[in-house]
């Protein structure tokens, strides 16, 4: 299988899906479009996504926005 970014041929077991509407958006169920790419190529995309979201943001929002995620992060590594 290829990888729709790099173009490089991988074993399918090293092929990942990706969501064109990711599941954190209101898409729980992970349905829509979506694409296969090789592990680096889907943890690159998964690193961009949050940065172009947060520049969209308020700064007034962002303090509110970093503590929630500080929260979330504590409560889920209990």
């Amino acid at each position: 299988m290829k990888c729709q970014f790099y173009s490089k041929e991988f074993n399918e077991e090293d092929i990942q899906e990706h969501h064109i509407h990711p599941r954190f958006m209101n898409n729980k169920n992970g349905d829509g479009k979506k694409v296969y790419l090789c592990e680096k190529c889907h943890n690159i995309l998964h690193l961009i996504i949050p940065s172009l979201i947060w520049i969209f943001i308020k700064e007034e929002d962002k303090p509110k926005i970093i503590n929630l995620i500080k929260k979330f992060t504590e409560d889920s590594i209990k």
